[in-house]
C-alpha cells in the first residue's frame, strides 16, 4: 500500500460533468512527485455540502494543493490518504502508485 508521507501531491486539475449523461459530477485528475497519475470520482463525497457544489457545479475553483491534501477556498478538502482511499474502493484492489 502506498505510504503517503513518501509521497506528495505536485497537481490536481478537477474535471465537472464528466461523470454521467445529465453533466453532473465531478473528478479529479492527481499528479504525485513520483511521476505517478491517477483520477478518481468525487461521487462518493457527494453528501457532505462543499462536495455537493463541487458535483454539481456550483463551485468551480480549481482545487489546490499542499503537497499533502487537495483542498478548496469553499472548505472542501481530501487528504493523500483520502484520495488512496477512493481509488481502491473504485479499483477493488490495493493502488500501487
Amino acid at each position: 500500500m502506498l505510504r503517503s508521507s513518501k509521497v506528495k501531491i505536485t497537481e490536481v486539475w478537477l474535471n465537472t460533468g464528466c461523470c454521467d449523461d445529465k453533466g453532473l459530477g465531478a473528478a479529479l485528475d492527481i499528479t504525485l512527485d513520483n511521476g505517478s497519475f491517477f483520477v478518481i470520482s468525487l461521487d462518493s463525497k457527494i453528501d457532505d455540502p462543499h462536495f455537493a457544489d463541487i458535483l454539481h457545479g456550483r463551485y468551480r475553483e480549481k482545487p489546490k494543493t499542499d503537497g499533502e491534501r487537495v483542498y478548496w477556498d469553499n472548505g472542501a478538502s481530501l487528504s493523500l490518504d483520502e484520495t488512496i482511499a477512493i481509488l481502491q474502493t473504485e479499483k477493488g484492489t490495493e493502488a500501487a502508485i
